[in-house]
Formats: C-alpha cells, structure tokens, sequence
C-alpha cells in the first residue's frame, strides 16, 4: 500500500502544481487595468499624439461596425499622422466600464471636424478588447449606419486611396 499512497501523494501534488501553474498562466494573459489602457489611447486621439495613439493597437486588430468588419488594418503612426492633418476626435464619454477580462464597455458621442470645418457627430456603444499587453485588438462598436456613413462619404473625399 505505501507505493500506491506515494504514487498518490504524486498524482496530488503534480495536480496542485499544475493548477497553480494554469492560474499563474491565466493571470499572465490579462491586462491589469483595461479601461485605463483604453482610456490612455482615446487621450492620445483626442490630442492627436500620432505615437502614442498608434502604440495602443495590437497587430492582427479589427474594427467592426454594426458586426461588419471595416477592414481597418492596424492604425498606425503614419495612419493617424495623417489622419490629424484632417480631422479632429473629440470624445464624449458617458459610460465607460470593464465587463469582463480585457473587455471595456464605452458608450460616447464622436465628434468629427474635417480641416474644412465640416463636423459630424455620431452616437456609439463600443466594446473594446485588449490583450496581455492591455494593446486593443478589437472594436467592435455599435452605432447610426448613416452617422458612419456620412463621415466614411467625407473621408473618403480626402483620402480617395
């Protein structure tokens, strides 16, 4: 019996080690403060800092609208250096909340000025996810079809490319 009570002891203590080594793992794979992340990145929008909005996108990230991927590739420097040529971001935040691991909850009102003083609004619920290293890898947002639209039709009047 005493082999079979070691071969247990064992099994036991190879179960517990593993157990913590799965939660040590769990834990390694969560952002500590998403909405912080989140929030810091919308700041740097909002002041058109081109390299600190840039260094909040994870490579392989997606924007959906209305579950509809806008094929929006990693927004980088060079993205939102010219992006801030042309527009300003102007945020309205009335709701901003974690829901889960490395999911954030937003609920805003964008305001969009166009270099030509054309200015948009559009109403938006997004819920934003981060990874490991609190960067987004994906929006997926909620809003007006024709408020998206109407600044897609501007946009696209200055960026034909």
């Amino acid at each position: 019996m005493k082999p079979l009570s070691k071969i247990l002891s064992a099994i036991s203590l190879s179960l517990v080690i593993g157990a913590a080594q799965a939660s040590s793992n769990n834990a390694a794979s969560t952002c500590d403060d998403p909405v912080a992340s989140v929030m810091r990145i919308m700041n740097c929008i909002q002041s058109e800092n081109a390299l600190c909005a840039a260094s909040g996108y994870a490579s392989g990230f997606t924007k959906l609208h209305n579950r509809i991927d806008t094929e929006t590739n990693k927004p980088g420097y060079f993205f939102w250096l010219g992006a801030f040529m042309f527009i300003d971001f102007e945020l309205d935040f009335d709701h901003v909340a974690q829901v889960s691991d490395n999911q954030v909850s937003m609920r805003y009102v964008e305001t969009v000025t166009f270099n030509d003083g054309e200015t948009f609004k559009q109403h938006e619920h997004a819920l934003v996810t981060v990874n490991s290293s609190c960067r987004m890898t994906l929006w997926d947002q909620y809003g007006d079809n024709k408020e998206q639209q109407d600044v897609d039709d501007k946009a696209s009047t200055l960026f034909p490319f």
